[in-house]
């Protein structure tokens, strides 16, 4: 191509692009056919929400993943305690103990998966554990953190001396040789039955001395269920295979599917009916923050008469309820390692006999679920299907209330069943992910109260107005 033909080629290669640069967008083409009484309109409002201090009676004591022991004293929150009750059961089966087996040792070998502080200097504090024999079957109405009491087990320990354990990673405790036996008389049939051996063997209650520690002090231990194990050695007899009075080591497993956790605390004493400039929030049956549903619903009602709205005209795009807090710079590692990382609005709920706390089931279908903001120092909580089906109901009870607890999430390869997630408090949100109540990880934290004088909790709505009369036309 010669020199003069590229320079016309070129000169109308820029004209095409100067023209097609020149074309105008024009948004508004055809609006003038659209009647405005078509046209919805997103608006936003915002509001100062009452929250109280209060504190449950219970919680879900029923946990899949970990074994619970320790204590904390925080000098806020008060005193925390945590045991448990478990199952044991053979590990193996068609297992034949021989005449007259005789015990040498039987002793527990606990794994600790980690352990949970304040002060960092309490890692390795001594603790004393002691375990007790259970006398009641760990059935479906021990759900709860109360559901073991004094009358579940019997007073004196089946663990020998004062076991100590110092913040390391295992722990072995030896045991009577009363509860050896036991375990020696386990048949071939109890062997091959796990709940025919458990009708026998009940399970085992761990739990801890309740010391007056400084403030900052104790530490809570998180074990692994069905990772623990306990060995009975003896000596077997068994003519037939030629055996006499042969060294042997039989195994139980200590935990089998579930623990029932007796976390305890002594928060409820900051309990209070009125709107203060803190909220607490605390671990297990601890103090939480409170919304009555019914202040909500009269919050909306009076947004919803004053600007001449009707409920039933109110769409909601996006609620969402905003938690700050203040942040301090020199207590960096408290907002790392003891403040909630989630936090959600939970309901009571009752589904027969059992009663269990719950998030919302929305938790599952929005983008801001809780997580904590470090940058902006708050926890925004969306809560729209809630919120629209308050403006609707003209029934509002207790039932609506809610309390902001800390959330855990459990993920899961398959379906575990609707049982299982009914027990833990969690909702299925038919994938692999769960949410639920956190009745497992040791957190706290204060956030800025109603009567806080700057940033105070809020509930912001993003909404529409639907126009009846227009869609009438």
């Amino acid at each position: 191509m010669s020199n003069k033909k590229s320079l016309v080629f070129l000169a109308l290669l820029s004209t095409l692009f100067i023209c097609t640069s020149c074309v105008k967008t024009d948004k508004t083409l055809g609006s003038q056919f659209v009647s405005d009484s078509f046209i919805l309109k997103l608006d936003t409002a915002m509001f100062d929400v009452p929250v109280t201090n209060m504190a449950l009676d219970s919680i879900q004591g029923y946990n899949t993943s970990y074994m619970m022991i320790g204590y904390l004293n925080d000098e806020t929150f008060g005193y925390t305690s945590c045991g448990f009750a478990t199952n044991i059961v053979p590990f193996t089966d068609s297992t034949y103990l021989g005449i007259n087996p005789e015990l040498v040792s039987v002793y527990i070998y606990l794994n600790i998966d980690s352990t949970a502080v304040i002060r960092e200097d309490q890692r390795s504090a001594p603790q004393n554990f002691s375990v007790h024999k259970l006398t009641s079957t760990l059935d479906t109405i021990k759900m709860y953190n109360t559901s073991i009491s004094t009358s579940d087990y019997e007073a004196e320990p089946i663990s020998v001396g004062s076991p100590v354990f110092f913040g390391d990673d295992s722990l072995k405790i030896y045991l009577s040789k009363e509860f050896g036996y036991e375990l020696l008389a386990t048949s071939v049939a109890e062997y091959d039955s796990v709940d025919l051996f458990m009708e026998r063997i009940k399970g085992v209650y761990f739990t801890t001395d309740t010391p007056e520690v400084e403030t900052g002090g104790g530490r809570m231990n998180y074990i692994s269920i069905g990772g623990s194990t306990i060995y009975v050695k003896y000596l077997l007899t068994d003519p037939q295979r030629g055996f006499y009075k042969k060294d042997t080591t039989q195994t139980f497993a200590l935990g089998h599917a579930h623990s029932i956790n007796t976390a305890k605390t002594s928060s409820k004493a900051l309990t209070n009916p009125n709107i203060a400039d803190k909220l607490y929030i605390d671990s297990y049956d601890g103090i939480k923050p409170h919304i009555k549903g019914s202040d909500l619903k009269q919050i909306l009602n009076t947004w919803i008469s004053k600007n001449g709205f009707s409920k039933e005209d109110v769409l909601i795009s996006r609620a969402a309820l905003v938690f700050p807090y203040e942040f301090d710079s020199e207590d960096y590692n408290k907002y790392t390692n003891l403040y909630p990382q989630q936090i959600y609005p939970c309901k009571l709920s009752n589904d027969d006999y059992l009663e269990y706390i719950s998030p919302l089931p929305e938790i599952y279908n929005n983008a801001q679920v809780g997580q904590i903001n470090r940058s902006q120092s708050n926890y925004t909580c969306e809560i729209t299907n809630y919120i629209q089906d308050l403006i609707k109901n003209d029934e509002v009870t207790e039932k609506d209330d809610l309390f902001v607890c800390p959330i855990l999430s459990y993920e899961t390869a398959s379906d575990m069943g609707a049982s299982y997630y009914l027990y833990y408090g969690f909702y299925g949100g038919g994938g692999q992910t769960y949410f639920g109540m956190d009745n497992q990880n040791y957190r706290q934290g204060i956030l800025n109260g109603s009567g806080h004088p700057n940033r105070r909790p809020t509930l912001e709505l993003t909404y529409s107005i639907l126009n009846r009369e227009g869609l009438a036309k």
